[in-house]
């Protein structure tokens, strides 16, 4: 998250008049992230503090949020720990602020952990799991943000950055990805970024699950790949066995893989490190980028061509 819309106090001050939160008393912008504009929110309603999580949605992000805070709200009244946007008192859902629509969230307890543990590992696991189940209730959106046309696509336009080596490991997880594709490999609604920065820990137990900007119906298998290839090796791509291991053990206590899913994981792994490294590639300007491809890049090379 990061924060690229400058909030002023008095503004911030009007908006919040709109909610039953009380009055301003800090905030600070969340510089991490290369979306959205985010704040840390404090106000004082009586005699209690309230801590909320501001929002500001931008750019392409604008058109999913209905469906976003939809798939929050789901998940959320079947008992995971995902953020509660809040209403407005006239029960606007996404009212604007500096002509951006807003979403004003709880903040859930806990700290980001990036030393994961096997347990880490296999809690993420069930409630990836979890999540994967219970969102089969939702209506389904057959929007697929990253399917292989648009790796082909953003592909092309970033090729110039990087070597040739590396653009051929790209197309050679697109063209792995195009053959998964067609398989009847069980799908649904996908978190889609479920890397360590999502997640809230609290006494090592996960207490929080962020960031649904990137959902989209998809194979089901490439949430643990994106997983396991964060949570479960290092920068350079050397795999923790015990750590996937674990988140897989988790994953499969809750809703068990098929045959062939659990043969294609290797591809899933090798298409998640190909996606997030066109997405990276897709931050640079004005001479760097925002966020290094360079660890994707390393993991992808570890599957080679």
């Amino acid at each position: 998250m990061a924060a690229y819309t400058p909030l002023s106090t008095e503004a911030l001050k009007h908006y919040l008049e709109a909610f039953d939160i009380g009055s301003l008393t800090q905030f600070e912008a969340i510089s991490t992230g290369i979306e959205n504009s985010n704040y840390r929110i404090t106000t004082q309603h009586f005699e209690q503090e309230v801590s909320t999580i501001l929002t500001l949605v931008e750019g392409d992000n604008q058109a999913r949020l209905p469906f976003v805070r939809q798939v929050m709200q789901h998940l959320s009244h079947y008992g995971l720990p995902v953020p509660i946007a809040k209403k407005t008192r006239s029960g606007q859902e996404q009212p604007m602020l500096l002509e951006r629509p807003t979403l004003l969230m709880q903040r859930l307890p806990g700290t980001h952990y990036h030393q994961m543990t096997a347990d880490h590992c296999f809690q993420l696991g069930q409630m990836m799991a979890r999540m994967h189940t219970i969102s089969t209730a939702l209506p389904v959106d057959s929007t697929v943000l990253y399917d292989s046309l648009w790796m082909t696509e953003t592909l092309t336009s970033v090729a110039h950055l990087i070597p040739d080596s590396q653009v051929d490991l790209i197309a050679s997880a697109i063209e792995l990805y195009a053959t998964l594709e067609v398989y009847e490999l069980p799908r649904g609604l996908i978190h889609g970024d479920l890397f360590k920065d999502n997640i809230l820990f609290q006494d090592n137990k996960i207490s929080g699950l962020l960031d649904f900007f990137h959902v989209s119906q998809d194979l089901w298998i490439l949430d643990l790949g994106i997983a396991i290839n964060d949570w479960c090796s290092n920068e350079q791509g050397v795999e923790n066995q015990a750590a996937s291991l674990a988140l897989l053990s988790g994953y499969r206590e809750i809703r068990p893989l098929e045959q062939a899913e659990e043969q294609a994981l290797p591809a899933a792994r090798k298409i998640a490190a190909a996606r997030f490294s066109l997405t990276r590639l897709q931050t640079y300007d004005a001479g760097q980028f925002l966020k290094d491809p360079q660890e994707q890049l390393r993991k992808l090379a570890i599957f080679g061509l």
